[in-house]
């Protein structure tokens, strides 16, 4: 079956992991699936280095809850999310080095996506953003923890609950990202960092990879576990039912991203 949003390609020695879902390539249940299909695809490929990268203004606005109703039931709530969230963890855990090339927005979701790569190389008017709080509920495919592990427990806490926006230079000064580049010269730069990584000790980088999973293992995966308790019962709150009704109102009405912002009952 052809892709419909999310496709693979080998360049050389480089594989290539595309995002194409105007306009903002938000997370529903056919791209996290097709986002899985092309981690397979990778893992199978004979490429050395993998890019996730996006067409259109944005890299990823974030998971699309105007499909959230749909998933009315325990276990459909909890089989959506190990299904986006499995995809994001078998990228995580891909035995080549990973690079996220992140212009426009990156929020929700798409934040999560790039902290689940390697090295994330962003543009300089590239903004990240875990807007969550605003529509009830947390970070749902392991954005906190990921936070945390990279910046610390205060910047994790922060940027979740306050839901500020984050500059491309401001991630940088707090270990988030690895690099900032200027707009025009981010996809140059990409191409150029994944063929030497791509054409280097793709071995020792696994061995690497290998040995930072297992520094991180008590803390990160500990998380990801609790984190699937809570997912298929937060979503059903009272809160989060008003919240996603009157986003996917603003949504609907054609703006650039939900002006509604849940401030409580």
């Amino acid at each position: 079956m052809t892709p419909e949003f999310i496709t693979f390609h080998q360049d050389a020695n480089v594989g290539i992991i595309t995002l194409n879902r105007p306009p903002q390539n938000r997370c529903n249940r056919q791209f996290a699936f097709e986002l899985g299909e092309a981690v397979k695809a990778a893992a199978a490929s004979t490429a050395r280095a993998v890019v996730i990268r996006s067409a259109g203004d944005h890299f990823c606005c974030g998971g699309d809850f105007r499909e959230w109703p749909e998933f009315d039931t325990y276990m459909k709530r909890r089989e959506r999310w190990q299904l986006s969230n499995g995809a994001l963890i078998a990228l995580e855990n891909l035995p080549v080095p990973t690079i996220a090339e992140v212009h426009g927005d990156a929020m929700g979701f798409g934040f999560e996506l790039a902290l689940h790569v390697d090295l994330v190389i962003a543009a300089e008017s590239a903004r990240f953003r875990f807007p969550e709080a605003t529509i009830a509920v947390f970070p749902l495919a392991g954005g906190a923890q990921r936070i945390a592990e990279r910046a610390g427990r205060a910047v994790a806490a922060r940027l979740v609950m306050l839901t500020e926006v984050l500059p491309a230079p401001e991630a940088l000064r707090l270990n988030i990202i690895a690099e900032v580049v200027a707009d025009d010269a981010l996809r140059a730069r990409v191409d150029a960092v994944a063929e030497s990584l791509s054409n280097g000790a793709t071995r020792a980088h696994a061995a690497t990879k290998m040995m930072l999973n297992a520094w991180s293992a008590g803390g990160v995966p500990a998380a990801d576990v609790q984190m699937f308790e809570h997912i298929p019962n937060i979503l059903v709150t009272d809160d989060v039912t008003m919240a996603v009704e009157k986003a996917t109102e603003a949504f609907n009405k054609g703006l650039d991203r939900p002006v509604y912002e849940f401030k409580g009952t």
